[in-house]
């Protein structure tokens, strides 16, 4: 049973951990390269925790990069710390580990937080926002297994859709599911995907922050359940040339007052002003953005034209081949379910960098009225490009590299996150693009070695 996390208090975490023989507590931070990390102390020290938070080196949150190496030119050092603060409400007991709960924290320096810590700087601006949001994220995945040689390779074959990849993954995804509606983490669809081994859970619409924190407990109960299998997960956007890639497609409305905002029943496709000019903003700062929602080499791997995965800037109708799809309501709610499908999301991203700047462009093409043009019925790619440049229908930036660059030109991004979070984080990521690109891959020797 999971616990009600509008009214978890300090008492009832601490009768909680009595009651369920909790041994350990799990501090988790996301770091700028979306890397799950964390300290673990004993429950004895509970009240202590809660209320004086526990320390961290000051570099971890940018600058250790995904191989653990120091980020090169980053201005945090050896010396400085901050202090996790947890947020109760994330309270959870793990059903995965043997006694043990988690809690999400937040990086303070002082009474401030961390300036390069997203998940504060989202909660601060939304609460003073105007409005709310409901996102809902739908993770795609790969289930892997080591064979008898060792190889990693998928858990089964499947067709798309298919009920024999229902069939082979049933009993392992009602424990899932279940581990998950047990830390009160809830799933609305499922469904074999494209891939051998790939699936798709679409995770029932919270607001922003929990949203997000939702998604970071449903990446480490998915690892956690599955490596009791001695099966493994992996959300990377493109785990090989011959399979199709992973996203983390984002579905977003705005609110207030309990009306959705986005909906406007005499529009044709059932959106209103704002919502068209939510969609302006989006697009009209999507290369700025995408640094951080495909914030990996390997990411625009995927992002390819024609690989329904989306690769330019345009919206459309029930369109997967567009940036931002206009998802079909479901009939007789549609006051309820109108809502916008971002494509250019993969699980690389960290998701309150992901989630915030998104809010952050839409909400500017709303405050300055921002025109989306017109939308794009058919797969942008079939389009001439000269046809193409003027509906307004760019490519994305091609790389990392590429991307990190319009980054860090980005005045928005700057002004939202902060130019400390955005420095650091485009010197992390300039970190990743050299490691991979001055690294002489296999195919380069075996075309090359010979030849000349």
């Amino acid at each position: 049973m999971s616990l009600n996390l509008d009214k978890i208090t300090p008492e009832l975490i601490e009768k909680t951990i009595r009651e369920k023989n909790i041994k350990f507590i799990r501090y988790l931070y996301i770091d700028l390269d979306n890397v799950i990390r964390g300290r673990v102390s004993t429950a004895k020290n509970i009240d202590t925790d809660l209320r004086g938070g526990l320390t961290l080196a000051m570099i971890m949150q940018s600058g250790f990069s995904i191989t653990d190496l120091a980020v090169s030119g980053t201005i945090y050092g050896p010396r400085g710390e901050v202090t996790l603060i947890p947020d109760i409400s994330t309270f959870k007991v793990l059903p995965y580990v043997d006694a043990t709960a988690a809690m999400i924290v937040e990086q303070y320096v002082g009474d401030k937080p961390h300036e390069v810590d997203p998940r504060p700087k989202l909660r601060g601006y939304l609460k003073n926002l105007g409005y709310e949001f409901k996102i809902g994220i739908e993770p795609e995945f790969y289930i892997l297994k080591k064979s008898p040689r060792g190889v990693i390779e998928p858990y089964e074959r499947h067709l798309c859709f298919s009920t024999e990849g229902m069939n082979a993954v049933h009993p392992i995804l009602s424990e899932i599911v279940n581990a998950l509606e047990y830390q009160g983490i809830y799933v609305d669809h499922y469904y074999p995907e494209y891939g051998s081994g790939q699936h798709e859970l679409s995770l029932k619409p919270e607001a922003p922050i929990r949203a997000a924190d939702n998604f970071i407990y449903f990446r480490e109960t998915l690892r956690g359940v599955l490596g009791k299998h001695s099966l493994y997960a992996s959300f990377m956007p493109k785990p090989s040339e011959n399979l199709p890639g992973s996203g983390l497609h984002i579905h977003i409305s705005m609110w207030r007052d309990g009306v959705n905002i986005f909906y406007d029943e005499g529009d044709k496709h059932l959106l209103s002003d704002e919502a068209y000019h939510f969609i302006g903003g989006v697009l009209g700062h999507l290369k700025e953005i995408i640094a951080f929602t495909a914030s990996s080499v390997n990411s625009y791997k995927r992002l390819r034209p024609s690989a329904w995965a989306s690769a330019f800037t345009c919206y459309g109708p029930e369109n997967r081949e567009a940036a931002i799809r206009i998802a079909r309501p479901a009939k007789g709610r549609e006051a309820q379910s109108v809502r916008l499908e971002m494509k250019f999301v993969d699980a690389t991203a960290n998701p309150y960098l992901a989630i915030g700047s998104i809010i952050a462009a839409g909400i500017d093409g709303v405050m300055k009225k921002m025109d989306p043009g017109e939308p794009c019925l058919d797969n942008p790619a079939s389009y001439p490009e000269k046809d193409r440049e003027e509906r307004g229908w760019y490519r994305y930036p091609e790389t990392l590299l590429e991307a990190i660059k319009e980054l860090d030109r980005s005045v928005l991004m700057r002004e939202f996150w902060g130019d400390t979070l955005v420095s650091e984080y485009v010197k992390l990521k300039k970190f990743q693009w050299d490691q991979y690109y001055y690294r002489v891959t296999d195919w380069e020797r075996s075309t090359f070695l010979d030849v000349y």
